[in-house]
């Protein structure tokens, strides 16, 4: 039964191969085909969830063996353990979701079927990389998710932004991974293997043991193997989940079409970077101080996005920015040790975020405008169930993770000031999620319904019902929370400290208060900022204002590495190519064409004109000399003379044979044949009269006989 999982992964690549090959005959049932393999994909998950919940046991599947060489043997397989069937629902859902929204929301697009071709490869190569059992297979996915998001993001290529967007975040992301290929390779030279299990089994044994990094020079500077690993690989994480600094190609994605930001922000892309750190949880814990590095990484991206978040006036910024905090909050509870928070976050928070990515459409016409633009009879007044739904949703985080097995690990850690960092992010984190989820929340259902869009959450019912299922799903994550922990545990690392029975009812420390005011307080300074925007003279001061502009503008950050790290990179690439390629290159190569004519000319001169030319002609004067003189040696004196030689003593012998064979002879002869014709013409003129006779005498014999048998004839 388990050898059937491999359809999860492999649907999607057959789905991208078919559509691929075929998609200029498919048409529009290219999106038919993507429906089907990611239908089929989640169904196949769900199953593997269920098995995995009743037998507990985790499923390998190993394919074939990759590669062998040396000590390197790499076997390609698939592992699902608790973790890997966690994301495979969230990652397959996701995508069958977005696939059954494209097949409508994509009709008439020039490039459909090539849209569903990728979309299928950009699910396979995640669903394949929370299912990988080596780190070259998550390298491998790796960055095959990032081709599929320039394709994605690029999709509409005859639009300048959505080209930029795309290159920005290829080249961020390839920054990143090559840390993250840096910690393969050094994991591999430590380990000896790229088996994730055996790479786990192996880490306690190398925890302590540290590494001559300028050794090379000549220079000692140790550093724990086990840290220097993972901070490379962390830095992998930092790129595809979009942490500071390289947060910047995040929110110019949302050039791509809607579906494709859902599927970045909810299932996929995102989520690779706290999926890696919680895969490799029990590496991670080995080196308190890459966890308190990831931990002060995600605190600040969580704070930084959530306070820009608070400006931004478009609906999609502010869910991107709104995704960026979450996934560095999730990124923040992975630096403590609360690795089963972040994965239940992560979960819930794509759940949410899809569903919030592809309803924004219906309410971005309400959400576009400014609201110091907009009349006062254009604004209904929202609900007080509104404003009660917003509260219920800003003290979920911080009543879950601030409480429970988990509560401990911020009250407890070696370093008092690293303890006293956490409990500030967190709690500033908390606060400004609370404001920025009342205004995201007040933006998409608080607006007056406009002539040309109808938002679909506007009436006090509609409200009444969002707030009552806001309650439900809190009660219901509370219950599903009390599951999930023991579910998990086997696939994590250990906390620093013992977890607690979850079974037991939930205990309640007096330090839960603290972040519950944090984020009770951060509500409602939003709602008096948005109900009474009069109270708040300080946004009138030049101070305020310059904050505003500050966290409207994202803190400049893109200005800045445009002005420090683009326009200077792309100054020292004209620069090379004007000193190299121009100056260089070229003029090397001008240089050598114009060498090689100048020696080729130079050859000629020399060589063959001087050289050969004189060579051939003075051997044709010579020989011509060396035959006059063999004509005149040997031709004039030695042959003429034998030639004489010979011609006066054949004359001779002529002479001699002539007078002696001819004359003598020949005469003799003559003179005999002579006298034998004079004898045999008088024997003929003999037998000449004798001879006519007896003719004469024949002719009458046959004359008698002819006449007298024609007188019998006639008688």
């Amino acid at each position: 039964m388990s050898s059937v999982y491999i359809l999860i992964p492999l649907l999607p690549l057959l789905a991208t191969v078919v559509i691929a090959l075929a998609g200029r005959w498919l048409g529009e049932a290219s999106g038919k085909v993507g429906v089907f393999a990611a239908g089929i994909s989640f169904a196949l998950s769900v199953a593997a969830f269920v098995e995995l919940v009743l037998w507990k046991e985790p499923v390998f599947i190993p394919l074939y063996e990759f590669l062998r060489s040396g000590n390197l043997t790499i076997d390609l397989g698939l592992y699902i353990d608790q973790l890997t069937v966690l994301l495979l629902l969230l990652v397959t859902g996701g995508s069958f979701v977005v696939h059954v929204y494209s097949s409508r929301y994509m009709i008439g697009d020039a490039r459909y079927s090539r849209f569903f071709a990728v979309l299928a490869l950009f699910t396979f190569a995640m669903v394949t990389l929370v299912m990988s059992s080596n780190l070259l297979m998550i390298f491998i996915c790796w960055e095959l998710m990032g081709i599929c998001s320039y394709l994605l993001i690029s999709h509409q290529a005859d639009r300048e932004a959505a080209c930029k967007a795309a290159t920005k975040a290829f080249l961020v992301n390839a920054l990143a991974d090559v840390g993250l290929l840096f910690g393969i390779i050094l994991t591999f030279a430590m380990f000896g293997t790229l088996d994730i299990r055996q790479i786990l089994e192996q880490a306690p044994s190398l925890s302590g043991q540290t590494i001559n990094l300028l050794g090379w020079a000549g220079l000692e500077f140790h550093v724990e193997k086990i840290t220097t690993i993972t901070l490379f690989l962390f830095m992998g994480c930092l790129g595809k989940s979009a942490q500071v600094p390289f947060h910047v190609w995040l929110p110019n994605a949302m050039e791509a079409p809607t579906p494709v930001s859902a599927l970045i922000h909810a299932a996929t892309m995102v989520n690779a970077g706290p999926f890696l750190l919680v895969r490799f949880s029990p590496l991670f814990m080995l080196s308190p101080v890459v966890m308190t590095v990831i931990a002060i990484v995600g605190g600040t991206t969580a704070l930084f996005a959530a306070v820009v978040s608070l400006t931004q006036t478009d609906i999609k910024k502010i869910l991107a920015y709104s995704t960026i905090s979450q996934i560095g909050f999730m990124i923040m509870t992975c630096g403590v040790g609360a690795f089963a928070v972040a994965i239940f976050h992560m979960l819930a928070h794509g759940c949410l975020k899809g569903f919030l990515f592809l309803s924004s459409g219906s309410q971005l016409e309400s959400a576009a405008g400014h609201e110091h633009e907009e009349s006062a009879a254009g604004r209904s007044r929202p609900s007080w169930l509104l404003y009660f739904g917003a509260l219920i949703l800003a003290c979920v985080p911080p009543f879950l993770i601030f409480s429970g097995p988990y509560e401990s690990l911020w009250t407890v850690h070696d370093s008092s000031a690293a303890r006293i960092a956490f409990w500030v992010i967190g709690l500033l984190t908390v606060f400004f999620t609370a404001m920025y989820l009342f205004r995201g929340i007040t933006l998409l259902f608080g607006r007056s319904p406009s002539d040309v869009v109808q938002p679909r959450f506007f009436s006090p019912a509609h409200l009444l019902g969002v707030s009552a299922g806001a309650l439900g799903l809190i009660a219901v994550l509370l219950l599903l929370w009390r599951w999930f922990v023991p579910f998990l545990a086997p696939a994590l690392g250990n906390p620093h400290p013992p977890a607690v029975d979850v079974w037991q009812p939930m205990h309640l420390s007096p330090l839960l208060a603290l972040p519950l005011l944090a984020a009770f307080a951060g509500w409602a300074l939003a709602c008096l900022a948005y109900s009474r925007p009069k109270l708040f003279d300080v946004a009138r001061t030049n101070w305020g204002k310059a904050m505003y502009v500050h966290f409207l503008n994202k803190f400049y950050i893109d200005e800045i590495y445009g002005a420090y790290i683009v326009r200077p990179s792309i100054q020292f690439a004209r620069w090379l190519w004007r000193a190299i390629d121009v100056r260089g290159i070229d003029r090397l190569v001008l240089g050598t064409a114009l060498n090689s004519v100048l020696l080729a000319r130079w050859l000629w001169r020399v060589v063959d004109v001087r050289g050969i030319d004189r060579a051939v002609v003075g051997s044709g004067h010579q020989s011509v000399a060396l035959a006059r003189w063999l004509w005149r040696m040997i031709d004039v004196r030695v042959i003429d003379r034998a030639v004489e030689s010979a011609g006066s003593r054949s004359v001779g012998l002529a002479r001699w044979l002539w007078e002696v064979v001819d004359v003598r002879r020949i005469d003799k002869t003559v003179e005999r044949i002579g006298h034998a014709a004079d004898a045999t013409g008088h024997k003929l003129q003999e037998v000449e009269p004798r001879t006519l006779q007896h003719h004469l005498l024949i002719l009458n014999l046959w004359l008698v006989v002819a006449i007298v048998f024609f007188y019998w004839v006639v008688t």
